[in-house]
């Protein structure tokens, strides 16, 4: 997962987390230099979140049209 993160990271791709209690975030994330926290830019604010906190991560990577 930190592998999926560090990518969504670098990118600026948004992520999905979602924790034990099926509640989730959406949005954009840059993470700690300990690797531990990952801070998620989303919907309703900023939070710092523990990265043993997530139970999923999805990473959205916008299409781009090639055949154009």
């Amino acid at each position: 997962m930190i592998k999926d993160l560090l990518l969504a990271e670098n990118k600026g791709y948004s992520v999905c987390l979602v924790f034990e209690d099926n509640s989730n975030y959406i949005g954009i994330i840059m993470m700690s230099t300990d690797k531990k926290r990952v801070k998620i830019k989303h919907q309703h604010g900023v939070e710092w979140i523990p990265v043993t906190d997530i139970v999923s991560c999805s990473v959205s990577i916008p299409f781009q049209n090639t055949s154009e």
